[in-house]
């Protein structure tokens, strides 16, 4: 889908919803987080639809939560989580549900440093079962990255991630604009998100 076909309020909204997330972060990291504590009205007033402003892709990581680390409260993202933000199984229908259905158009993939997913895909070691399915489709992403190195995977990963959701045709809102999708590097070291690709959002930012 050409970028003309995009609306102005898609773009504006996806971009802001990138800033939101970003803002976050910095919080976050800070170690300033907001409270996202709610109170029995806060919550009645959730339960006729949800809104949120981001469909995030992100991996199963315990040390990674992506409420957490982009200081967000309910309802505010739609969190899809996956080994190595692998898009296998029912993944890319859960993102199409975030974007088609409830209208979201902006997806952010967010990889971490320390995958075990990846580092699990580069080793020579075979894994059987469901696991090995997974390790094996991000193994895939890999085959430019050359030797043990879990850096450059990562990114390779990510890229590769971003890419394929590009390429869909399914990643349309109901108002008929492309969702962006954006990659999310976070450091588990700083706590800081880094924008690897931000889909031309913050260009003007």
């Amino acid at each position: 889908m050409s970028e003309s076909t995009r609306s102005t309020e898609a773009r504006e909204q996806a971009a802001a919803a990138l800033r939101t997330i970003l803002d976050g972060n910095r919080r976050f990291a800070d170690g300033e987080p907001s409270s996202h504590v709610l109170t029995p009205a806060q919550r009645e007033a959730l339960l006729p639809a949800q809104h949120p402003v981001a469909v995030v892709l992100g991996c199963v990581d315990a040390r990674v939560p992506p409420e957490v680390v982009m200081d967000q409260g309910v309802g505010d993202l739609f969190t899809v989580r996956t080994a190595g933000h692998s898009l296998a199984g029912v993944a890319l229908g859960s993102l199409e549900f975030g974007v088609r259905i409830l209208g979201v158009p902006l997806v952010a993939v967010m990889a971490h440093t320390g995958c075990g997913a990846v580092l699990a895909a580069l080793s020579k070691d075979p894994i059987d079962g469901h696991l090995g399915e997974l390790t094996g489709e991000v193994a895939g992403r890999l085959t430019n990255v050359v030797g043990h190195d879990p850096v450059g995977a990562t990114g390779a990963n990510l890229e590769a991630t971003v890419a394929a959701l590009r390429n869909l045709e399914t990643l349309v809102t109901p108002d008929g604009d492309e969702a962006f999708v954006v990659g999310l590097l976070y450091d588990m070291a700083s706590g800081l998100l880094i924008v690897e690709d931000d889909a031309g959002l913050l260009a003007d930012a």
